[in-house]
């Protein structure tokens, strides 16, 4: 019982260490932090490009791995990602399945892993909904605490997960993160929207 109220209460800085367990290679995993050296911020800085990621083009982070889109669910995930480890990443969702989504419930069937091998989304509780600026537009930020289960439905995790929704002219858009990306609301915030979607 002591063990499973352990595993229950992991602190989200552990939850998210396992970032750096199923990444390789020199790109900081999302939620790192890295001080930097002589001209390494500016090296950061001059790295950035705008990477398109469905509707959205976002200033991409180094450690971003190009989207890719399966239906309306497009997903962008940490580079260098080992095969037999989850791999960090968040989704933005669009069409008949962005619309079918209750904002006020955490979303799973997005594609990207829970942060914790062999376990998948179970279930959430809301912790706060308030209105927070998508693509430079007036969307809603909703925050949860989500349950990671393993495959016989027990909780291993519990991690935050953030999930953004704009309404556009061509429909919602509907972004899920439960890796915590660093700078994701930032990135979030000033993304672009596409002409057809603006």
């Amino acid at each position: 019982m002591l063990n499973r109220i352990a595993v229950r209460t992991l602190p989200v800085a552990l939850a998210v260490s396992f970032l750096a367990a199923g990444c390789t290679g020199s790109a900081p995993a999302p939620g790192d932090s890295v001080e930097p050296t002589g001209d390494a911020e500016a090296q950061v800085s001059e790295a950035a490009t705008l990477m398109p990621v469905g509707p959205l083009e976002m200033d991409a982070a180094e450690f971003w791995s190009p989207g890719t889109t399966e239906g309306d669910v497009t997903t962008v995930t940490a580079g260098g990602c080992q095969d037999d480890a989850p791999c960090p990443g968040f989704a933005v969702i669009t069409g008949e399945t962005a619309s079918g989504i209750n904002p006020a419930e955490p979303y799973f069937d997005d594609g990207v892993a829970c942060p914790v091998p062999g376990t998948t989304g179970s279930g959430g509780k809301l912790l706060s909904e308030h209105p927070s600026t998508v693509a430079g537009q007036e969307g809603t930020m909703y925050m949860f605490e989500v349950t990671c289960s393993d495959e016989d439905g027990v909780e291993q995790v519990t991690v935050p997960q953030n999930q953004w929704t704009l309404d556009t002219a061509d429909g919602t858009i509907v972004i899920v993160d439960r890796w915590s990306f660093e700078g994701l609301l930032t990135k979030v915030s000033e993304a672009t929207l596409t002409a057809e979607d603006a």
